[in-house]
């Protein structure tokens, strides 16, 4: 199943990419504050958009906290999860990988992944129950990688 839903949000974001852009991993997981812990997360957090430093938390703050998290070669792109638990259709939100720092990966029964948006605080925190525990380590080995460039 894993592999069904990560083609098919390689497929939703391949219109987004740069030329020499390619997708790394893609999995869904439960977003939440930088400092949430791994039982009880809520979206409350910030991202800072490429073009001047704006904070576009709000728009991450008013979806639902369950999404998909697409890691590319450029950028680490935030997709809407669907009922059945795949990617959806529009994106959430997006920040150049060079803003992101993976800043910790717990991996267990629940696994959590804190990841860090600049120097300014800002971030997210990623749960993934027991089921998902492989596609977190994918997604904390992708995000340990050097961006290209």
């Amino acid at each position: 199943m894993r592999e069904k839903f990560q083609t098919k949000a390689f497929e939703l974001v391949a219109p987004l990419l740069q030329p020499d852009e390619r997708p790394i991993t893609a999995t869904r997981a439960l977003a939440g504050s930088f400092t949430a812990g791994r039982a009880g997360t809520t979206v409350a957090m910030g991202l800072r958009n490429q073009a001047g430093g704006a904070l576009v938390g709000a728009l991450l703050t008013s979806a639902t906290s369950k999404q998909f998290v697409v890691v590319t070669t450029e950028r680490v792109i935030f997709l809407p999860q669907t009922f059945m638990g795949g990617p959806g259709a529009g994106v959430l939100g997006q920040i150049p990988r060079d803003q992101v720092t993976l800043a910790e990966a717990k991996l267990g029964v629940v696994s959590l992944i804190r990841i860090a948006f600049g120097d300014g605080g800002d971030g997210i925190s990623l749960t993934f129950p027991r089921i998902d525990k492989k596609n977190a380590q994918a997604l904390a080995d992708a995000l340990r990688e050097k961006p290209a460039g």
